[in-house]
Protein backbone atom coordinates (compact mmCIF):
# COMPACT_ATOMS: atom_id res chain seq x y z
CA UNK A 1 0.00 0.00 0.00
CA UNK A 2 1.35 3.40 -1.00
CA UNK A 3 0.45 6.34 1.17
CA UNK A 4 0.74 9.96 0.08
CA UNK A 5 0.79 13.07 2.20
CA UNK A 6 -2.18 15.38 2.19
CA UNK A 7 -1.40 18.19 -0.25
CA UNK A 8 -2.24 21.84 -0.79
CA UNK A 9 -2.13 23.27 -4.32
CA UNK A 10 -2.41 26.97 -5.11
CA UNK A 11 -2.85 27.86 -8.79
CA UNK A 12 -2.28 31.53 -9.68
CA UNK A 13 -3.15 32.72 -13.20
CA UNK A 14 -2.06 36.01 -14.76
CA UNK A 15 -5.25 37.73 -15.99
CA UNK A 16 -3.62 40.82 -17.52
CA UNK A 17 -4.78 42.03 -20.92
CA UNK A 18 -1.82 40.49 -22.76
CA UNK A 19 -3.01 37.04 -21.68
CA UNK A 20 -6.06 37.31 -23.93
CA UNK A 21 -7.04 34.77 -26.58
CA UNK A 22 -5.15 31.51 -26.93
CA UNK A 23 -2.90 32.10 -23.93
CA UNK A 24 -5.85 32.60 -21.58
CA UNK A 25 -7.54 29.51 -22.96
CA UNK A 26 -4.33 27.50 -22.46
CA UNK A 27 -3.92 28.62 -18.87
CA UNK A 28 -7.56 28.08 -17.94
CA UNK A 29 -7.66 24.65 -19.61
CA UNK A 30 -4.68 23.56 -17.53
CA UNK A 31 -6.02 25.09 -14.32
CA UNK A 32 -9.44 23.48 -14.67
CA UNK A 33 -7.86 20.11 -15.46
CA UNK A 34 -5.81 20.31 -12.25
CA UNK A 35 -8.85 21.35 -10.21
CA UNK A 36 -10.75 18.33 -11.54
CA UNK A 37 -7.82 15.98 -10.87
CA UNK A 38 -7.49 17.24 -7.29
CA UNK A 39 -11.23 16.75 -6.78
CA UNK A 40 -10.90 13.14 -7.93
CA UNK A 41 -7.79 12.50 -5.79
CA UNK A 42 -9.66 13.41 -2.63
CA UNK A 43 -6.70 14.36 -0.43
CA UNK A 44 -5.56 17.51 -2.25
CA UNK A 45 -6.95 20.94 -1.33
CA UNK A 46 -6.77 23.32 -4.29
CA UNK A 47 -7.19 27.08 -4.49
CA UNK A 48 -7.20 29.01 -7.76
CA UNK A 49 -6.66 32.76 -7.96
CA UNK A 50 -6.35 35.23 -10.83
CA UNK A 51 -4.35 38.44 -10.60
CA UNK A 52 -4.63 41.69 -12.55
CA UNK A 53 -5.46 45.36 -11.91
CA UNK A 54 -8.90 46.79 -11.24
CA UNK A 55 -10.47 50.23 -11.60
CA UNK A 56 -13.15 50.15 -8.93
CA UNK A 57 -15.23 52.92 -7.43
CA UNK A 58 -13.49 56.15 -6.50
CA UNK A 59 -13.03 54.99 -2.91
CA UNK A 60 -10.88 52.05 -4.01
CA UNK A 61 -8.58 53.96 -6.35
CA UNK A 62 -5.07 55.21 -5.61
CA UNK A 63 -3.92 58.33 -7.38
CA UNK A 64 -6.81 58.03 -9.83
CA UNK A 65 -5.50 54.81 -11.39
CA UNK A 66 -6.11 51.08 -11.24
CA UNK A 67 -5.14 49.09 -8.16
CA UNK A 68 -3.60 45.57 -8.03
CA UNK A 69 -6.23 42.88 -7.57
CA UNK A 70 -6.13 39.19 -6.76
CA UNK A 71 -9.37 37.20 -6.81
CA UNK A 72 -9.99 33.81 -5.23
CA UNK A 73 -12.03 32.07 -7.92
CA UNK A 74 -12.15 28.58 -6.39
CA UNK A 75 -11.32 27.03 -3.04
CA UNK A 76 -12.06 23.31 -2.75
CA UNK A 77 -12.35 23.65 1.03
CA UNK A 78 -15.52 25.72 0.65
CA UNK A 79 -16.60 25.52 -3.03
CA UNK A 80 -18.25 22.79 -5.06
CA UNK A 81 -16.95 21.78 -8.50
CA UNK A 82 -20.18 23.15 -9.97
CA UNK A 83 -18.78 26.64 -9.40
CA UNK A 84 -16.12 25.96 -12.03
CA UNK A 85 -18.70 24.75 -14.53
CA UNK A 86 -21.14 27.60 -13.99
CA UNK A 87 -18.90 30.65 -13.47
CA UNK A 88 -15.44 30.16 -14.95
CA UNK A 89 -16.58 30.92 -18.50
CA UNK A 90 -17.31 34.48 -17.31
CA UNK A 91 -13.68 35.12 -16.29
CA UNK A 92 -11.92 37.50 -18.67
CA UNK A 93 -8.60 39.35 -18.93
CA UNK A 94 -7.82 43.06 -18.54
CA UNK A 95 -5.34 45.39 -16.88
CA UNK A 96 -1.62 44.99 -16.23
CA UNK A 97 0.66 42.58 -14.34
CA UNK A 98 1.22 43.33 -10.61
CA UNK A 99 2.90 39.87 -10.17
CA UNK A 100 4.87 40.05 -6.89
CA UNK A 101 2.50 42.63 -5.36
CA UNK A 102 -0.31 40.09 -5.62
CA UNK A 103 1.90 37.29 -4.29
CA UNK A 104 2.70 39.43 -1.26
CA UNK A 105 -1.02 40.06 -0.68
CA UNK A 106 -1.76 36.34 -0.30
CA UNK A 107 1.50 35.36 1.41
CA UNK A 108 -0.16 34.78 4.81
CA UNK A 109 -2.92 32.67 3.23
CA UNK A 110 -0.58 30.12 1.64
CA UNK A 111 -0.17 26.89 3.58
CA UNK A 112 3.44 25.93 4.37
CA UNK A 113 4.71 22.46 3.57
CA UNK A 114 5.85 20.08 6.29
CA UNK A 115 6.52 16.38 6.88
CA UNK A 116 2.79 15.64 6.91
CA UNK A 117 1.58 17.92 4.13
CA UNK A 118 3.04 18.85 0.74
CA UNK A 119 2.45 22.36 -0.55
CA UNK A 120 2.66 23.60 -4.15
CA UNK A 121 2.33 26.98 -5.83
CA UNK A 122 1.73 26.86 -9.60
CA UNK A 123 1.92 30.05 -11.63
CA UNK A 124 0.80 30.74 -15.21
CA UNK A 125 2.05 33.99 -16.71
CA UNK A 126 3.07 35.52 -20.03
CA UNK A 127 5.76 38.06 -19.35
CA UNK A 128 7.25 40.80 -17.26
CA UNK A 129 5.69 42.46 -14.18
CA UNK A 130 4.24 45.91 -14.67
CA UNK A 131 2.03 48.21 -12.63
CA UNK A 132 2.03 51.96 -12.10
CA UNK A 133 0.10 54.82 -10.49
CA UNK A 134 0.95 58.26 -9.13
CA UNK A 135 2.80 56.70 -6.18
CA UNK A 136 4.62 53.70 -7.62
CA UNK A 137 6.27 52.52 -10.83
CA UNK A 138 6.46 48.75 -10.49
CA UNK A 139 8.40 47.37 -13.45
CA UNK A 140 11.84 46.30 -14.66
CA UNK A 141 14.55 45.06 -12.34
CA UNK A 142 12.87 46.45 -9.21
CA UNK A 143 9.66 44.50 -9.84
CA UNK A 144 11.57 41.36 -10.86
CA UNK A 145 13.64 41.47 -7.66
CA UNK A 146 10.53 41.97 -5.54
CA UNK A 147 8.75 39.07 -7.24
CA UNK A 148 11.83 36.87 -6.74
CA UNK A 149 11.81 37.81 -3.04
CA UNK A 150 8.17 36.73 -2.75
CA UNK A 151 8.95 33.44 -4.52
CA UNK A 152 11.91 32.82 -2.21
CA UNK A 153 9.67 33.52 0.80
CA UNK A 154 7.33 30.77 -0.41
CA UNK A 155 10.21 28.33 -0.80
CA UNK A 156 11.50 29.12 2.69
CA UNK A 157 8.12 27.95 4.02
CA UNK A 158 8.41 24.59 2.30
CA UNK A 159 6.20 25.54 -0.66
CA UNK A 160 7.24 23.98 -3.96
CA UNK A 161 7.02 26.53 -6.78
CA UNK A 162 6.37 25.75 -10.45
CA UNK A 163 6.00 28.62 -12.88
CA UNK A 164 4.86 28.20 -16.50
CA UNK A 165 5.63 30.83 -19.11
CA UNK A 166 2.93 31.00 -21.80
CA UNK A 167 3.96 32.63 -25.06
CA UNK A 168 3.03 32.62 -28.73
CA UNK A 169 6.43 33.89 -29.83
CA UNK A 170 10.05 33.96 -28.61
CA UNK A 171 11.10 37.02 -26.58
CA UNK A 172 14.57 37.07 -25.03
CA UNK A 173 13.70 39.95 -22.67
CA UNK A 174 10.53 38.23 -21.42
CA UNK A 175 12.35 34.92 -21.03
CA UNK A 176 15.17 36.56 -19.08
CA UNK A 177 12.78 38.45 -16.81
CA UNK A 178 10.82 35.26 -16.13
CA UNK A 179 14.01 33.35 -15.29
CA UNK A 180 15.17 36.19 -13.02
CA UNK A 181 11.93 35.93 -11.05
CA UNK A 182 11.48 32.16 -10.88
CA UNK A 183 14.97 30.75 -11.45
CA UNK A 184 15.16 27.00 -11.97
CA UNK A 185 11.41 26.78 -11.37
CA UNK A 186 10.67 28.61 -14.64
CA UNK A 187 9.22 26.31 -17.30
CA UNK A 188 8.83 27.44 -20.92
CA UNK A 189 6.28 25.00 -22.31
CA UNK A 190 2.93 24.79 -24.06
CA UNK A 191 0.57 24.69 -21.09
CA UNK A 192 -2.19 22.87 -22.97
CA UNK A 193 0.07 19.86 -23.34
CA UNK A 194 -0.90 18.26 -20.06
CA UNK A 195 1.67 15.51 -20.44
CA UNK A 196 4.40 18.15 -20.32
CA UNK A 197 2.78 19.91 -17.40
CA UNK A 198 2.33 16.60 -15.59
CA UNK A 199 5.96 15.71 -16.23
CA UNK A 200 7.29 18.90 -14.68
CA UNK A 201 4.82 18.67 -11.79
CA UNK A 202 5.86 15.07 -11.10
CA UNK A 203 9.45 16.24 -10.67
CA UNK A 204 8.21 18.28 -7.73
CA UNK A 205 5.83 15.63 -6.42
CA UNK A 206 8.58 13.00 -6.37
CA UNK A 207 11.32 15.19 -4.94
CA UNK A 208 11.82 14.80 -1.19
Amino acid sequence: TERYNKAYLHISVDASGSMGGKKWNKAMTSAVAMIKACDMAGNIDVVMTIRTTHSGSRGYRTGGSDVPMIMVCYDSRVDKLQKVKSLFSALQVSGTTPEGLCFEAIEKDLIPGNSNQDSYFINFSDGQPYYGNSDINYCGETAENHTRKMVNNMKSKGINVLSYFISEYESKSDNQAFTNMYGKDAEFINATNMMQVAKTMNKKFLSK
